[in-house]
């Protein structure tokens, strides 16, 4: 299954869209949402993480509102409801108020909120924003049956994308022609190009070396970079994320 919008093509499976804010990424995922273009007439669901109005009611409460507006039929309610909170773990949270819950729990309802119906291409726009890692990964592996049969499309900050789960990467850039390649790919482009150090002192801007991350500490400054050579004798190279690979794109004229 495949749906397209803005000549971008996207399959069954995990496929990221990664970009700063006000890149395009919710445009983009609403264009999706209002596109029957390659659905056969399956619909869309699409989830941002709008939930302050629901915060007085249960997560249970909440799915079973949400089911309402999505037509499920009344008989059916209680078991997709009871379906989508045993797909996301949330049975012990079922009964609790939804502004009562953590950050990872709150995206965990709201992935929950996206599986109710039968939709066959689900757009996620930044709902696991904010969470760490292994947060994210929890809730990517959890998702796992339901991207083996639907389109999923996950939007995210450039530091938020799930790592080894993505089928394709979609980078989107102000002042860059959008790109939409397998994830496989994009790691090709910095591999073997990452370093991690410690240096004296934050290394001088110089062509062909991007810095990704620094970090203060009691013996100098840990520093993580792109660059085509061993930036300095000391190195360690590590296994290139997403992030390198999109501020890798991103720096490229």
């Amino acid at each position: 299954m495949k749906i397209q919008v803005d000549g971008l093509q996207f399959g069954t499976g995990y496929n990221g869209v990664l970009g700063p804010r006000g890149a395009g990424k919710t445009r983009l995922l609403k264009k999706m949402a209002q596109t029957e273009e390659g659905t056969n007439g399956q619909m869309s669901y699409y989830v941002s993480r709008e939930m302050e109005s629901f915060h007085e009611l249960t997560v249970k409460e909440y799915l079973c509102y949400m089911a309402g507006t999505k037509a499920i039929p009344r008989e059916c309610v209680t078991r997709k409801v009871n379906d989508s909170i045993e797909m996301m773990y949330l049975n012990r949270y079922a009964n609790q108020m939804i502004g009562e819950l953590s950050n990872v729990m709150k995206s965990k309802a709201l992935v929950a909120k996206a599986l109710l119906g039968d939709a066959q291409v689900l757009l996620l726009d930044e709902v696991l924003s904010g969470l760490s890692e292994q947060e994210r990964m929890m809730i990517g592996y959890a998702m796992g049956e339901a991207a083996k049969e639907r389109v999923v499309v996950l939007a995210s900050n450039v530091s938020d994308s799930l790592e080894g789960l993505l089928d394709t990467v979609c980078m989107l850039h102000p002042e860059k022609e959008t790109v939409h390649v397998s994830a496989n790919t994009a790691y090709s482009w910095v591999e073997g190009k990452v370093w991690e150090y410690v240096a004296q002192k934050m290394p001088a801007a110089e062509e062909g070396r991007i810095v990704t991350a620094v970090k203060m500490l009691e013996d100098g400054v840990y520093v993580r970079e792109i660059a085509d050579f061993v930036p300095v004798e000391e190195v360690s190279q590590v296994t290139p994320t997403l992030t390198d690979a999109y501020l890798w794109w991103a720096g490229q004229r």
